[in-house]
């Protein structure tokens, strides 16, 4: 068996990692959104940078089995930086676990020139005809929600949730606008122009998203479940709940996901 880290004299392999999702609820068939930090966990033992990543990928793999889906993203952000966006060889900007997820050869990736993500899994040609509206019907987002899937976070901070923001332009929040972005996709040996949608935050307003006090809310109620290894701390929490809790919490305080109220 791999060790892949230690933390306090242990050794953590694979199976310890596939102990905690089943743990967290994730179960053979689920349609999973995974965000990554792997550096947090304990001390790397593995000296074989590709043999680790694919033990970590494993786990999540022979827990959700070929007929689930593991999404992650590979978020590029071309359209912004008015860059051409690749989609076979733009690079992701989430972390190097997603980078190397991009580049297998069983994964497909969507064609969205800011928020991209890559797809594994049997049923993946079901999610990766995604709309140019990032955060909108038939998004990712949408698709993960329609599907019944489960956010993960893999040592990840809960803060990096882009699916917030799929509830926020659901809710239409008033700090948020759409915004659109053109540009140049590459698609095999196909160019073209295109554009599409972003819900972006007023600059001049100082919204600054804040996500503690609803990580807190949902691991109080049980409704997001957390389970250390290691040193670090695996979350998961199912995407149509997720976004229930958030609409009601919204409705009572149409701020309470930022740092404080904001002039509209």
């Amino acid at each position: 068996m791999e060790l892949l880290y230690k933390y306090n004299d242990k050794d953590i392999n694979k199976e310890d990692f596939k102990r905690a999702l089943k743990k967290l609820g994730i179960v053979t068939g689920d349609t999973i959104f995974v965000h990554s930090d792997i550096m947090v966990f304990g001390r790397l033992l593995s000296k074989n940078r590709n043999k680790f990543f694919t033990c970590m990928l494993d786990s999540i793999k022979e827990t959700v089995g070929e007929e689930g889906v593991i999404i992650m993203p590979t978020f590029s952000y071309s359209f912004c930086n008015n860059d051409i966006f690749d989609v076979e060889n733009t690079k992701g900007t989430v972390g190097v676990l997603n980078e190397f997820f991009r580049k297998s050869k069983d994964t497909q990736r969507t064609v969205h020139p800011i928020f991209s993500c890559s797809i594994w899994g049997s049923r993946k040609n079901e999610f990766t005809n995604v709309s140019m509206d990032s955060f909108g019907m038939e998004s990712i987002f949408d698709k993960l929600y329609k599907n019944n899937g489960k956010l993960v976070f893999l040592g990840a901070d809960f803060h990096s949730c882009t699916y917030l923001h799929y509830i926020e332009q659901s809710f239409a929040v008033p700090y948020r606008y759409i915004k659109n972005f053109k540009g140049i996709i590459k698609d095999g040996n196909h160019q073209y122009n295109t554009s599409c949608k972003f819900y972006v935050r007023y600059l001049d307003k100082n919204v600054v998203l804040e996500t503690n006090r609803l990580k807190d809310n949902l691991l109080k109620r049980d409704i997001m479940k957390s389970v250390k290894v290691g040193a670090g701390t695996i979350l998961a929490v199912n995407a149509q709940k997720l976004y229930s809790t958030v609409f009601k919490l919204l409705k009572e305080d149409i701020f309470y996901l930022l740092k404080e109220p904001v002039d509209i």
